[in-house]
């Protein structure tokens, strides 16, 4: 069995896809996350550390700079964390999306990258035990970045949770590949020029191949562009950091039909490579699609999106509403059924492709309900 990059799972069995969009809180719990975020506050600096005794709900407030990025570790009784107790409010207390990510003892991290300079509130939820949250600041001084040339490698040592920057210059309409490499956890950010003058977080990935971080995108504007990278390890490590020209990849190619009986076949040539499905479905009617591949696949479901995203990414013809990424063996099983007749359809990706390229075959069963 071949095990390939991990990414972020979820389970999903027997899927309802509604074609109207996505199901999120309920207005209950949205409403009480926006009331949390209202009242006094501590203020909290980078570096310090905050006991959080039981049964009590606490504010904190925090300074932060323009696209300035920080974590907050959050540790307690390892067998009763609850890595969603934590809530970054903006400055008129509305409650922002934030990463959060399990640590091995059983707390957690969120992470979280300021749309702007200003106050934000960091709001930790009341819990039946004592707990203890850690500010850490990822800021880095761009004024000295260290110069990076299109198509050179540099090689660095990174010092733990400690990240460093270097600058290329870009050029609008250009695609390029930015790619780090080490032996620890890694992650990379790409930050550059907008539209309005200010710089803003264009990409960032820690979880493309294992702990090898990538990201392939196109620029929008000339002007100077920003690569932090920075090491989750716990001892420094050296790192391969490589930005270069890519050509402009192929436009995605159109969707092609998947029916019930007749099997489909096809080839993933690398990591960013996409095959994409059309599914013509029946109101009330159930759907199962079975994929199966030597590697680790993932499948999503959507509908026709034709726009080119402002991320720069190229446009992928769809609008994901569902994704099922849950094992690692190259078998992945999605359901759903259909709301209305229409179309839905499937994309194909894969989370680590070697060089050559990975098959894959998916079967589609209808159901009659």
């Amino acid at each position: 069995m071949k095990v390939c990059g991990a990414g972020l799972r979820t389970t999903a069995a027997g899927l309802v896809l509604a074609l109207g969009g996505l199901a999120g809180s309920t207005p209950t719990q949205a409403q009480d996350r926006t009331a949390a975020c209202i009242g006094p506050a501590t203020d909290l600096a980078a570096g310090q550390t905050q006991t959080l005794p039981p049964g009590i709900l606490q504010r904190f407030a925090v300074e932060l700079g323009d696209v300035e990025r920080i974590e907050i570790a959050l540790n307690g009784d390892a067998a009763k964390a609850d890595a969603a107790s934590v809530t970054i409010c903006d400055m008129a207390g509305a409650p922002l999306a934030a990463e959060t990510v399990a640590a091995s003892d059983g707390g957690s991290t969120v992470r979280f990258t300021a749309p702007s300079a200003g106050r934000y509130t960091i709001v930790a939820a009341a819990a039946p035990f004592p707990r203890t949250l850690t500010l850490r600041s990822s800021r880095t001084p761009y004024g000295d970045a260290e110069p990076l040339i299109m198509g050179h490698t540099v090689f660095a040592r990174l010092a733990p949770q400690i990240p460093r920057a270097w600058a290329f210059e870009g050029k609008a309409g250009q695609w390029v590949r930015i790619g780090a490499s080490s032996q620890s956890d890694t992650a990379i950010h790409l930050i550059g020029p907008t539209d309005n003058g200010k710089p803003d977080v264009l990409g960032e990935d820690d979880d493309s191949e294992g702990l090898n971080p990538l990201i392939q995108r196109k620029l929008h504007i000339d002007g100077t562009y920003i690569v932090e990278v920075q090491s989750f390890g716990e001892e420094s490590d050296d790192v391969m950091l490589e930005v270069r020209e890519l050509p402009p990849p192929t436009p995605q190619a159109p969707a092609a039909p998947l029916q019930p009986g007749t099997p489909a076949h096809g080839t993933l040539a690398s990591i960013a490579d996409r095959a994409l499905y059309d599914i013509a479905v029946r109101a009330g009617r159930g759907y199962k699609v079975e994929a199966s591949a030597a590697c680790d696949l993932a499948l999503d479901l959507g509908l026709a999106d034709p726009l080119d995203p402002a991320s720069g990414a190229l446009a992928s013809g769809i609008s994901v509403q569902r994704t099922v990424d849950v094992t690692r063996s190259g078998g992945e099983v999605v359901s759903f059924t259909a709301a209305s007749d229409g179309h839905v359809l499937l994309r194909v990706r894969g989370h680590g492709i070697n060089e050559g390229g990975e098959a894959f075959s998916l079967t589609l069963t209808e159901t009659v309900r």
